[in-house]
């Protein structure tokens, strides 16, 4: 799609207790095979946006080794282009590291004659979109900024954290709230923001006279406090899941298993919207004589020789007989031995379980084992 410049931003992606102690959620692996950026890029793809920056808030380490190849993600190498925006800066004093300081010191593109309006998405808020309908819908509202956002229930339960907004009849924003936990029906604002590049440009001088740590979403709210311009609100009719506890993590983790098997579970994956990610070079599952596996997602190089019912095994992980895996998910290079049982485990990767023979956890709260350790 011309004209477009989309910023991937993980500023605002969650933090997940230890699941995200040593990686951003953008490179957290999904069904052992995935990782949550791919959802944000694919949707790119998809949508024929190609000219892509990703706004990297920590850990970039773990980012780069995911994505390798940026080829996976665009639909034409030669005329699109994908690049790590850092904000180095931020780096020494992470008090300054938010996202609009970061597009401030990567702001080449807003220069480029071709950029002429700016998408940025989320990682955390995963969502099958169609964004050259949102930029669109942008354009037909002659607006500089735009807001997308859904209708949901239980937005205090399955939300909180982000924001509510209030659209009034001319289908602009009329006030920006933080969801209680005691909502039920509410529009969220899904992170997700269309700016004219003139628009975004022109913000950053009058910022410095306002605050100099401004998130992406402040900008907003003071927009709509107290800017002389509308937000235009552009909804979003689908399924949407926001990832921000271990727990979250787990139950959409189990929602998008099911979705490969039943395509109305969860419409993520589906036949006609690709998702894109790195692939691996690895052999096909080995299963022994005596496995038995049910209802579960096994990624290649794993050796099943014991049960896995209902449950989510990354690469390379062995599980040996008389080893029995239930509810669970186990991250790459992992080791369940003979006689051990685990349920409602979340493993991370390199993992060892051998001496603790049951790992079971409660109805309410999944145990996580951290990247390493031996059990």
């Amino acid at each position: 799609m011309k004209n477009v410049v989309a910023l991937v931003n993980l500023h605002n992606s969650p933090e997940c207790g230890l699941l995200t102690e040593k990686r951003p959620l953008a490179s957290t692996t999904v069904l052992g095979r995935y990782a949550f950026i791919d959802f944000a890029l694919s949707n790119l793809t998809n949508s024929g946006i190609d000219d892509i920056g990703i706004m990297i808030k920590n850990h970039s380490r773990s980012i780069i080794k995911h994505m390798r190849s940026d080829n996976t993600y665009l639909k034409n190498s030669k005329t699109g282009y994908l690049n790590y925006m850092i904000n180095e800066e931020g780096i020494h004093n992470p008090f300054y590291n938010t996202d609009l300081n970061n597009i401030a010191q990567n702001d080449y593109f807003l220069y480029e004659p071709d950029c002429k309006y700016v998408l940025i998405v989320p990682v955390g808020i995963v969502y099958k979109v169609n964004y050259a309908e949102i930029i669109r819908e942008h354009i037909k509202s002659g607006k500089l900024f735009s807001v997308v956002y859904s209708k949901v229930e239980n937005a205090g339960k399955d939300f909180f954290g982000l924001n509510k907004i209030t659209v009034n009849a001319l289908g602009n924003v009329q006030k920006i709230d933080q969801v209680d936990p005691k909502d039920k029906e509410a529009l969220i604002g899904l992170k997700t923001y269309v700016c004219n590049s003139s628009a975004l440009k022109g913000a950053f001088p009058k910022l410095k006279n306002i605050s100099n740590v401004f998130t992406l979403d402040d900008l907003m709210l003071y927009i709509q406090k107290y800017g002389d311009i509308d937000i235009h609100a552009i909804e979003f009719k689908g399924d949407v899941y926001y990832v921000n506890t271990l727990n979250k993590y787990y139950d959409i983790s189990m929602k998008f298993k099911n979705n490969l098997k039943n395509k109305e579970t969860a419409k993520i994956f589906t036949e006609d919207w690709k998702i894109f990610t790195r692939t691996h070079d690895t052999r096909p599952v080995y299963y022994g004589e005596k496995s038995n596996v049910k209802d579960s997602v096994v990624a290649n190089g794993c050796t099943i020789n014991g049960t896995v019912k209902n449950s989510i095994l990354a690469r390379n992980v062995t599980v040996e007989e008389g080893a029995v895996v239930e509810d669970s998910i186990i991250f790459s290079d992992s080791v369940v031995k003979a006689g051990v049982h685990l349920k409602g485990v979340v493993a991370d990767k390199l993992t060892k379980f051998i001496s603790k023979k049951e790992v079971i956890s409660n109805k309410d709260e999944h145990i996580y084992i951290p990247q390493g350790e031996t059990i």
